[in-house]
């Protein structure tokens, strides 16, 4: 995973500086000596460096007028810096995982290979690509620059063009900048330096589209709960095995554990394909519980409804896996704390600026974030820090498997309509916000349910009214799992679980309200 900024300064001359490539290893303070005479370029680079926090780097090209600016977490070997110059032709920023069976080591070197290969089809290379990305890619011969999400955006990225003078932004994470447009997920983006336009036409696939397939009788329930639990266990393999042996080896993976049904599937899906892998010492999977010190409720963390939960449902996970250390980290934020890091969230998940985004992304911020406790055998708490750099999520259940409870009296036909637009808009809805404040403390979420496999046979082959109240999901949960306590938990939003909405005793605040200062 890593950052992407770059900027391309169109008929202003700020390229006076002169022609390098800077390297900061970890620990260096880049942002210190970064500049490319653009006050907004210089701005984002500390959101950046965050994002990456193994290696930097900022190559400025006079030639081209452009900077780019690029941070690396590193998880799968060998090593790649980035930004990338391939052949003089291509300079290549690439942030995400990918999960293409043909790849054998890093993810971004496969794109290199693709891009070496002769008159290669920037937009067919997009293509072909399968996982959790955002990408640029600058065609120097042409003059153009190639950007965008993978089809779900399950990475964040933003530009900014001013059309007149030609300037170009583009950036992972921009905090509050005005005039950044979140791009679409799966659009394959083109900027011509030449024309000063923007072509937005071209799409990575088509929208998805929910299936109104009823089966009243349940003759195909089990093949589908067969079908759904083995993509879903391949999908959580492929993000697995696709982390460098020595992580999974020395490091816990991770998860943001609230104790419902979504996670508690990841996550014995993990455990499982854990079990599997041989290493010398026991695997480590750390659950990542929120809770919050709620003045309006006079609630303390330890007594939130997610906390509760996630200790009955680590129990049950416990049992079911003996060869797996799991480890449930109880994150306490106290009311102060949640002042304190306010101004920070809001500044981080902009341009969202509800009270409902807050209350969502600063309840994954601090769970990403990672510092709390465990308690010991002996009833002892013992200060934790999280120690895990890949985090897994439950996000996209609700929107493949009818989890809202607004969904929950809709006809068929309604439903398929609003799943429909749910999993299209996820982008926007969720994912530009939570990985924008989760990649902030330098780790990388990953989303087995987004996956493209599960997405397609969540969306086409399991019928509709499989999808009231997850109905598919819990099957799964209790059949092929074993969560049976579990899969009979209703649907609980992280902000009401945690308790991190409405924070004040200002009882008239609404989700919906935009925040105030």
């Amino acid at each position: 995973m890593c950052g992407i900024l770059l900027h391309h300064a169109g008929d202003d001359d700020l390229y006076h500086l002169k022609e390098q490539f800077l390297e900061f290893p970890e620990g260096s303070l880049s942002s210190k000596r970064c500049s490319d005479g653009s006050p907004i370029f210089n701005s984002i680079i500390p959101y950046i460096s965050a994002r990456g926090p193994n290696y930097s780097s900022l190559r400025v090209s006079k030639k081209y007028k452009t900077a780019w600016y690029s941070s690396v977490l590193s998880l799968r070997q060998p090593f790649t810096c980035q930004s990338i110059e391939i052949e003089e032709r291509y300079v290549l920023q690439f942030n995400g995982e990918l999960y293409n069976h043909e790849i054998v080591h890093n993810d971004t070197q496969y794109i290199v290979g693709l891009l070496k290969e002769s008159a290669p089809s920037i937009p067919a290379i997009i293509k072909k690509l399968n996982g959790e990305f955002a990408y640029s890619i600058y065609d120097i011969q042409n003059g153009t620059f190639y950007f965008g999400r993978d089809t779900v955006g399950k990475r964040s990225l933003s530009y900014f063009l001013d059309e007149n003078t030609g300037e170009f932004y583009l950036a992972s994470v921009t905090g509050s900048q005005p005039n950044f447009i979140d791009c679409t997920a799966g659009i394959i983006y083109q900027y011509s330096t030449r024309s000063k336009k923007l072509n937005s036409d071209l799409s990575i696939s088509s929208p998805y589209e929910i299936a109104t397939t009823m089966d009243q009788q349940l003759t195909k329930l089990p093949n589908c709960i067969d079908g759904l639990f083995e993509h879903l266990n391949k999908a959580v393999h492929r993000r697995i095995v696709s982390i460098h042996p020595a992580h999974i080896e020395n490091s816990p993976i991770s998860i943001l554990f609230s104790g419902g049904l979504d996670c508690s599937v990841i996550a014995a899906l993990i455990c499982k394909q854990l079990s599997n892998i041989k290493k010398e010492k026991k695997p480590i999977l750390e659950l990542l519980n929120v809770g919050f010190e709620n003045p309006r409720t006079g609630m303390l963390p330890k007594d939130v409804p997610d906390r509760k939960l996630a200790l009955s449902s680590s129990e049950i996970l416990k049992n079911l896996y003996p060869d797996v250390t799991i480890k449930l980290v109880n994150i306490d934020v106290s009311y102060e704390e949640y002042l304190e890091y306010r101004p920070k969230v809001i500044d981080l998940m902009f341009p969202k600026q509800t009270e409902m985004d807050l209350s969502i992304a600063i309840s994954f911020f601090f769970a990403a974030k990672g510092s709390g406790y465990t308690i010991s055998k002996d009833g002892i708490k013992e200060k934790y820090q999280r120690k895990g750099i890949v985090l897994f999520s439950g996000l996209g259940a609700d929107e493949l498997y009818g989890g809202y409870h607004k969904f929950a009296n809709k006809s068929p036909d309604d439903l398929a309509i609003e799943l429909t637009r749910q999993i299209n808009n996820i982008y926007d809805r969720n994912l530009n916000r939570d990985d924008k404040v989760i990649a902030n403390n330098g780790v990388e979420v990953r989303y087995p349910f987004l996956d493209e496999e599960v997405i397609k046979f969540s969306t086409m082959e399991i019928p509709i009214n499989y999808k009231v109240n997850k109905m598919i999901l819990r099957k799964i949960a209790s059949e092929k799992l074993n969560l049976a306590t579990i899969s009979d938990e209703p649907k609980r939003a992280i902000q009401f679980g945690a308790k991190s909405a409405k924070m004040t005793k200002d009882g008239n605040k609404h989700g919906t309200d935009i925040l105030t200062s």
